[in-house]
């Protein structure tokens, strides 16, 4: 084992070496290949008209039509490749690689823009107890209006349902490799409904009502409300306070038996430093497994940037899936080193200490890489 952490040690560093050496290089070398493709992303290249229609397929605004009802459409592909390595106090040890994301996603636009259908596919997920292996591996399938730059409806199956904030946003997003426990047990899922998203100066919400089944997998066992509130109270003051976010969600709903949740969320970013912290409340719930009994769990999280492209991770994270158990609770003490070597690519190596009330202590070391084109 010592020899193995050694040598992802030792691959780690060297990698961040050779980014360190090639961002260098970049600075001077327009011709770069990733910078094209960024710049082509982004609209930024120098004679755009000439690009290729493929790779304009994958720039930030598709493929654009002129004087049609579809005003453009957009491909992207998402991928994550990792390497887990799992040990236990007592000596017990596995390893794993693979790629829990391959997901391609294909965007259309009309109406002037204001209206676009997204459908979204990962073909690398797999849930453990789900029938329908074609359903599970839809990410999005949802068609949306948009009123102004603030609103918009959106009918089908959409990003997460915001049931608490961890579980709601993009993995491409997430500070850490793994979602905090409460998002991994209580939220992370993804249901079919109608929903308003909103985003103002002062505060953003999502509110929606879902079906209650999971990747549409039992459509019609009941259904459910979720909504979800960011408040920005000093969005208008100076930028030493201006950055404090505080959040809450309410998640009711039916399948097959009654389940409501709560959660509050607040960060701050100063300069280089940010935090964050989540509490939820369960009385029972609904997330990729029905959980029958009364749950709460916390995390704190803190980032440090040394770079602009480079930052350090830590967070304490508790989860206790039954409460009428005393010492039933788990407990996680995360660390972790990110490096983005480009915008839309990030290199990440977790390790993870587990402690549990009635199981072994346990450690996991996880080496991941996340892409978008």
């Amino acid at each position: 084992m010592k020899k193995f952490i050694l040598l992802l040690l030792y691959l780690f560093f060297s990698a961040n070496i050779a980014f360190a050496i090639e961002e260098v290089t970049l600075e001077h070398d327009e011709d770069n290949f990733f910078n094209k493709l960024s710049d082509i992303y982004y609209g930024k290249a120098e004679n755009y008209e000439e690009v290729s229609p493929v790779l304009k397929l994958f720039s930030q605004n598709g493929l654009e039509f002129d004087n049609s009802f579809v005003n453009s459409v957009q491909l992207t592909f998402f991928a994550e490749g990792n390497m887990v390595l799992n040990a236990t106090d007592k000596a017990t040890q596995n390893f794993l690689a693979d790629f829990p994301i391959l997901e391609p996603m294909i965007t259309t636009k009309f109406n002037e823009n204001k209206d676009e259908i997204i459908l979204d596919i990962n073909f690398a997920r797999h849930i453990m107890g789900y029938k329908n292996r074609f359903t599970e591996k839809i990410s999005r399938a949802y068609i949306s209006h948009s009123f102004n730059e603030n609103q918009k409806i959106l009918i089908g199956q959409g990003a997460r349902v915001p049931v608490n904030y961890d579980g709601s946003i993009s993995t491409m997003a997430l500070d850490l490799i793994m979602r905090s426990q409460i998002a991994r047990n209580l939220g992370n899922v993804r249901s079919m409904g109608i929903r308003n998203i909103a985003s103002y100066k002062y505060l953003d919400y999502d509110v929606g009502v879902y079906d209650s089944t999971r990747y549409l997998a039992d459509l019609g066992s009941g259904s459910e409300f979720t909504g979800y509130l960011m408040m920005k109270p000093f969005a208008d003051f100076d930028e030493k306070i201006s950055n404090l976010k505080l959040g809450t969600s309410y998640n009711v709903g039916e399948n097959h038996r009654s389940y409501h949740q709560y959660s509050f969320f607040s960060s701050y970013d100063y300069n280089k430093f940010h935090i964050k912290a989540e509490y939820a409340n369960a009385h029972r719930c609904n997330g990729i497994r029905f959980l029958n009994s009364n749950a709460e769990g916390f995390y704190t999280t803190a980032i440090y940037d040394i770079t602009p492209k480079l930052a350090i991770v830590g967070r304490y994270d508790f989860f206790n899936p039954n409460t009428s158990f005393h010492n039933y609770d788990i407990q996680e003490y995360t660390g972790g080193i990110t490096y983005k070597p480009f915008r839309n690519m990030k290199i990440m190596l977790n390790y993870i200490r587990t402690n549990q009330s009635n199981l072994p202590d346990s450690n996991k070391f996880i080496f991941a890489t996340r892409f978008i084109i």
